[in-house]
């Protein structure tokens, strides 16, 4: 059971970073293009989204992690018979 819900959890946290990374990227790009305008508006909105898409990226990343954890312990007995 372990292993499966390690399993599902990789997916779903490689899933996500893929979407925040992508939205990092682009809103990256508007952040370049914001700076080179000289918008300071514009550019404040994309340094927040850039930062906040960066967090959700590293979280995903941590559920992968977490995952990967169960995955491998499910493998293992405990050592207690």
């Amino acid at each position: 059971m372990k292993k499966l819900f390690g399993s599902l959890c990789i997916v779903y946290g490689i899933a996500l970073s893929s979407w925040f990374g992508y939205w990092a990227i682009k809103d990256n790009t508007a952040l370049e293009q914001a700076v080179r305008a000289g918008s300071p508006q514009a550019e404040m909105r994309h340094r927040l989204n850039v930062f906040a898409e960066g967090v959700w990226f590293l979280l995903a990343n941590m559920i992968v992690i977490s995952g990967a954890s169960l995955a491998m312990s499910g493998n293992k007995r405990s050592g207690v018979e």
